[in-house]
């Protein structure tokens, strides 16, 4: 008896011969289904004729001619439009990352190989969201998180359908370039790929729907929506960073610059008695002044006993976090960061005064999930000593206050520590989270919206002179 490991080999290729006589069995069934209404009547045009020859009393005759050419003329078309499409080639073009709440313009360049012009050609193709299965490209999207995509189809027959975004190149000549265009306009969050793209033509003559698929890869990083911070929470974190610059003696080991000679007023303990035994006159250690300003933000995840509003209460924890780390970075301030994804160790970015990693803490934040097993006391055992000195710690909570988790860990005379909930009355006046294109707030569930052909236009001028 052959052994479980020899029959292994065997059962691909069983199913393949099986798919294989399926194919051959439903493809009268499947090219049928792609004629269209213009072809049926040109198929009752032809039976008609061949009905009529068949009839007469000689068989050479013109109506069997015209019957065997409007035949030929009917596969001559399904054949041309099918081979057509395999001669176009499929690229996009796009910016990779994006705020939510403003238009991006998705270009696709065809690219014709044969000599043969095509005509048209509708291309589609999906967005899906990679929040479902670890951000893999290929993973399904979550329920009904592709559902609430809607692009804008531009220059389409057809209006799109949801999920899908359409463009429709109207000719492409042979060995030539044309390129079809269509706008996204996402607003939520998150870390989207791009499905295949779908080509699908009447080409040559409208009798068949020829369709095929081309894999683009591409993604869309989309950034949590900016926002308007209160000035008066700036002022009142600078007041806070010089009274901690005041407060700090600036006379630590690791500041430590070189030596100099004494001056009146200087104090007695910067005295470096060796040195000074050494060279017969009295020297001090000068230190290094400080001059970052540091800033660390904590970011909630737990969403427990938030209610209902839990959901758009995290989402608008990750905008203001968002505006108030950019606004930090470009006042000048050095910003760490700490949050804890579900299922991972915490996450720690600094961004710097000349805003380095800013990007990569802002697609951080637009694949962060809420975390309600942890709260932010599970920070303590991760967050250095040295981390918490001589820094401003803005802390953004949200169910980790409401279980009243021990924030006393971070309590320092060597810091100041601000805590903002994010569900109370002094974050709603501090903050307002930035309106989208139309000028109004949106509703969570409305992620994309249409733009009108200006808007269009002036984008398109803008993206093609990127793409050259």
């Amino acid at each position: 008896e052959p052994s479980a490991g020899c029959r292994m080999p065997r059962r691909p290729i069983y199913r393949r011969l099986w798919r294989g006589g399926l194919n051959v069995l439903f493809w009268p069934v499947r090219t049928l289904r792609r004629m269209t209404a213009d072809g049926w009547i040109f198929v009752l045009l032809t039976v008609c004729c061949a009905v009529v020859a068949a009839r007469a009393e000689h068989l050479a005759n013109i109506p069997l001619l015209i019957a065997l050419v409007l035949f030929s003329v009917l596969w001559s078309a399904l054949i041309l439009g099918t081979s057509s499409l395999r001669a176009l080639e499929v690229t996009r073009h796009c910016a990779e990352r994006t705020f939510a709440g403003e238009a991006v313009l998705v270009t696709l360049s065809v690219q014709n190989r044969a000599r043969v012009p095509m005509a048209g050609v509708t291309l589609s193709e999906e967005v899906r969201s990679l929040a479902s299965r670890g951000g893999s490209p290929n993973a399904a999207p979550a329920s009904g998180e592709s559902q609430r995509i809607l692009p804008a189809a531009l220059g389409t027959p057809r209006g799109p359908s949801p999920a899908v975004g359409q463009a429709f190149a109207a000719m492409v000549a042979g060995h030539s370039l044309e390129r079809a265009r269509y706008s996204l306009l996402v607003r939520r969050r998150g870390i989207y790929a791009f499905g295949r793209t779908r080509l699908d033509t009447g080409f040559p003559l409208g009798f068949w729907r020829s369709h095929a698929e081309r894999r683009v890869p591409g993604r869309l990083v989309v950034y949590p929506r900016l926002g308007e911070i209160d000035a008066a929470l700036f002022q009142e974190m600078e007041a806070a960073m010089q009274r901690l610059r005041r407060r700090r003696p600036s006379r630590e080991e690791q500041d430590f610059r070189s030596l100099r000679e004494y001056r009146p007023g200087d104090n007695p303990k910067w005295i470096h008695w060796k040195s000074t035994a050494r060279q017969g006159k009295t020297l001090v250690k000068e230190y290094e002044e400080p001059q970052t300003r540091r800033v660390l933000v904590l970011l909630d995840t737990n969403l427990q006993r938030l209610g209902t509003q839990r959901l758009p209460a995290f989402e608008l924890a990750l905008a203001f976090a968002a505006t108030a780390v950019r606004e930090l970075a470009r006042r000048g301030c050095e910003v760490s960061t700490a949050a804890l994804p579900p299922d991972a160790p915490p996450a720690f970015l600094t961004i710097s005064r000349e805003r380095r990693n800013l990007d990569a803490y802002l697609e951080h934040l637009a694949g962060l999930q809420p975390d309600s097993t942890r709260t932010l006391a599970d920070l303590r055992g991760h967050v250095r000593r040295e981390q918490l000195r001589h820094v401003y710690i803005l802390v953004l909570g949200l169910g980790s206050l409401r279980v009243r988790a021990d924030l006393t860990w971070l309590q320092s005379p060597d810091c100041v520590v601000k805590t903002l909930d994010v569900r109370g009355e002094e974050f709603r006046r501090i903050f307002r989270r930035g309106t989208g294109a139309s000028g109004r707030e949106e509703a969570d569930e409305d992620l994309l919206l249409a733009m009108d052909d200006e808007e269009l236009d002036a984008l398109a001028q803008e993206e093609l002179a990127l793409i050259g």
